[in-house]
């Protein structure tokens, strides 16, 4: 007799498995599809079928169409809640525009969240059509964060539990790593990056800040929950002015001049708070904003070539001059 395919899995854990698919998909699969998914064969498989078909209180359809035998379990009365198809689908664009972020445990149970829901769809013949994806993402550059899951769930437990840890941190500037003593306040994506933000302390005295700051997940070698609690609040940005550049200091002003074939890029998004864009007759444009991070300032100037000239601050048009003149060395 030939082995299982799935040798470990009990035929009662299997009817389950089946019955967990229907329920939370709505929708409807052939004997060859359920004996793929449950990793059997396709006897074994008519006869998981049949015994849910058995089962008290489920209405399991059962029909024959091109030679094939189908299942689908059928609607039945739901209490109404203030559900659609269509909030399901907006769900389903937030988890697609963050699937590439998430570690793959936490990405599995984003997705059997999203499928639950369409459980208390009051129709749940929608059900199939709320999980049909038409979003899509384009990445370059992703981090797998899969690596880091257990940092990541005990930064989230520290953060809901208001607990302090322990970060031991490789900066790209040290050759060692450091230890920090850390309260965190709350995960921030950011350029295809996951970021913890939080508060320093004192790792002698309770609940003194040092200085705010930013973790970069992916940077974080361990992280460990101390026995101290801390009563910080998270900081309300809602009145707080919105400048360019992700690393937090004093705002300053900025001009910018952009070439014609930049130009409509420029204009068609905020870069900042109480921003202003002028426009000259040769379709070449002048930004004034706020900025608070001087180095991503003169990375994200460089990245434009020939088509944007820093004009003010003084002080970092000549470090912008000064990079250009390091980068030719580069290329003689």
């Amino acid at each position: 007799m030939p082995p299982k395919k799935d040798q470990y899995s009990s035929p009662s854990q299997k009817i389950l498995n089946l019955f967990s698919i229907l329920l939370f998909t709505g929708r409807q699969f052939s004997l060859g599809q359920i004996a793929e998914m449950l990793e059997c064969s396709k006897q074994t498989a008519s006869r998981i079928t049949e015994e849910l078909a058995r089962t008290r209180d489920i209405q399991l359809r059962v029909w024959k169409e091109d030679r094939q035998k189908w299942f689908q379990i059928e609607s039945s009365p739901r209490p109404h809640v203030s559900l659609s198809p269509r909030e399901i689908q907006l769900l389903g664009m937030c988890k697609e525009l963050v699937w590439h972020l998430l570690p793959k445990g936490i990405s599995e149970e984003v997705e059997s969240a999203l499928n639950k829901t369409t459980a208390l769809l009051p129709n749940m013949a929608n059900r199939a059509d709320a999980l049909d994806s038409i979003y899509d993402v384009s990445v370059k550059g992703a981090i797998d964060y899969t690596p880091y899951q257990d940092i990541i769930e005990t930064i989230l437990h520290a953060i809901r539990e208001k607990n302090v840890c322990e970060i031991i941190y490789q900066s790209p500037h040290r050759s060692e790593p450091k230890s920090h003593c850390f309260a965190p306040m709350k995960i921030i994506s950011y350029h295809e990056s996951l970021y913890a933000e939080g508060f320093s302390l004192n790792n002698e005295t309770d609940q003194e800040i040092l200085h705010q700051t930013t973790f970069s997940i992916h940077r974080i070698n361990d992280a460990t929950i101390l026995n101290r609690k801390h009563h910080f609040e998270t900081r309300e940005n809602d009145q707080k002015q919105q400048a360019f550049g992700f690393m937090e200091g004093e705002p300053f002003p900025v001009l910018i001049k952009f070439t014609p074939q930049v130009a409509h890029y420029i204009k068609e998004r905020i870069w900042s708070d109480h921003q202003t864009i002028k426009s000259y007759k040769d379709g070449s444009i002048l930004l004034k904003f706020m900025v608070q991070s001087a180095p991503e300032l003169i990375a994200w100037v460089l990245s434009f070539g020939k088509e944007a000239k820093l004009i003010k601050p003084k002080a970092l048009k000549e470090r912008v001059a000064e990079e250009l003149k390091l980068t030719t060395l580069l290329y003689n």
